[in-house]
């Protein structure tokens, strides 16, 4: 009983963890490579800089693919742009 106690309680937080994760906005993938460049940020967020992106791309491949990109928003190191954060009440 108290096994699946404790499995209820993470399940609990975790599902708690993934509720407060931001909605990535629609980034268009021009090369539909699956990740994305430098240029392709910057038709959603135009301030980037290459500082910046590399800052994103945490394994240092030059392309950032979803995770880094979430994990970018989620610690703050880029905020979603205003119509995102409005239409996800953020």
């Amino acid at each position: 009983m108290t096994r699946f106690a404790l499995f209820l309680a993470s399940l609990a937080l975790a599902t708690a963890a993934v509720a407060q994760t931001a909605t990535l906005p629609d980034v268009p993938d021009t090369d539909e490579n699956g990740t994305w460049s430098l240029v392709e940020l910057q038709a959603v967020w135009p301030e980037l800089t290459e500082e910046g992106f590399a800052g994103i791309d945490l394994n240092v491949d030059g392309q950032v693919d979803a995770t880094e990109l979430q994990t970018a928003v989620d610690n703050g190191v880029i905020t979603l742009p205003a119509a995102e954060t409005e239409a996800s009440g953020g």
